[in-house]
């Protein structure tokens, strides 16, 4: 055999180990899910949980600093200008 040779039997032998790396990782990723989607009713409700501790945390602060007690025009006005620049925020960091 000469060198040539050699090298096209070591180069095929990678390269049959590396497609068979590939089918084991193809495989394995077809069988793994996320946790999100073995549970979507469990972590469903725990977000739920969450968010309405948060709105509710928030709610009960701003009425202990009296900022409910205002106008609610000014805490729509206030909301939506949160919105806007988280909006543009966003957007920026996005680029």
């Amino acid at each position: 055999m000469n060198q040539q040779q050699e090298n096209k039997i070591n180069l095929d032998v990678l390269e049959h180990v590396e497609n068979l790396s590939n089918q084991v990782n193809k495989l394995m990723a077809s069988r793994t899910e996320s946790v999100f989607k073995r549970y979507p009713v469990t972590f469903g409700i725990l977000i739920l949980l969450g968010a309405i501790a948060v709105h509710e945390g928030l709610k009960g602060l701003l009425k202990d600093l009296g900022l409910l007690d205002i106008n609610p025009w000014y805490l729509i006005i206030a909301g939506l200008l949160i919105l806007t620049i988280t909006g543009t925020l966003y957007k920026k960091l996005e680029k």
